[in-house]
């Protein structure tokens, strides 16, 4: 906390902005590579940019309750056997631990491997013996991996709520699960 207006006290005065949701900029990239039969398709898309306010880390690394669960980091706080600690020490007599500031804003760039998919068309030469006009079969991946340095489950966050006022918010947003699929195109 910084006395920013210069009254020599720190209050809720010297408010400022700490942080913008909005990214710079967005991007993705998709391509389609065959070579006899075979096919791989891959989509990566990212963000570039914006800030996510991990509202989630606030409420379990806030040191302000005896009575809350927090995450194992707090272990590493502030005391007199760790001065060198990397969070602020327990303390339930005030809520500064708590309070919106810029130790629960984090960067909200990422890249993700959305969906890579291989596939095998069977030669022409076996599908007429079949009496099949064509025939493949594929494996693909879904949300493969996403390169990041934020601390939460996913930075894809969106608007809590569906509020545009309350964007890049991460009050506990569940992941999106990486999802395999085997399977066939037949076609008479």
């Amino acid at each position: 906390f910084k006395d920013l207006n210069g009254d020599k006290v720190v209050n809720d005065k010297d408010v400022t902005v700490i942080g913008n949701p909005n990214p710079d900029f967005t991007y993705g990239f998709t391509n389609t590579f065959s070579y006899k039969g075979i096919d791989l398709s891959i989509f990566i898309y990212g963000s570039q940019g914006g800030d996510i306010f991990n509202y989630s880390r606030r409420q379990t690394e806030s040191l302000s309750s005896p009575y809350a669960n927090q995450l194992t980091s707090v272990l590493n706080r502030y005391s007199a056997s760790n001065p060198n600690g990397d969070l602020p020490r327990y303390n339930q007599w005030h809520n500064n631990n708590s309070r919106i500031s810029d130790r629960y804003i984090e960067d909200g760039s990422y890249l993700r491997i959305q969906n890579v998919a291989l596939g095998y068309n069977l030669p022409k030469s076996l599908i007429n013996k079949i009496k099949v006009n064509n025939a493949r079969f594929y494996v693909s991946v879904q949300n493969l991996y996403t390169f990041t340095n934020y601390s939460g489950y996913d930075p894809e966050l969106g608007a809590l709520n569906n509020n545009i006022r309350f964007m890049n918010i991460d009050n506990g947003h569940y992941p999106v699960p990486r999802t395999f699929t085997i399977g066939t195109n037949i076609e008479f």
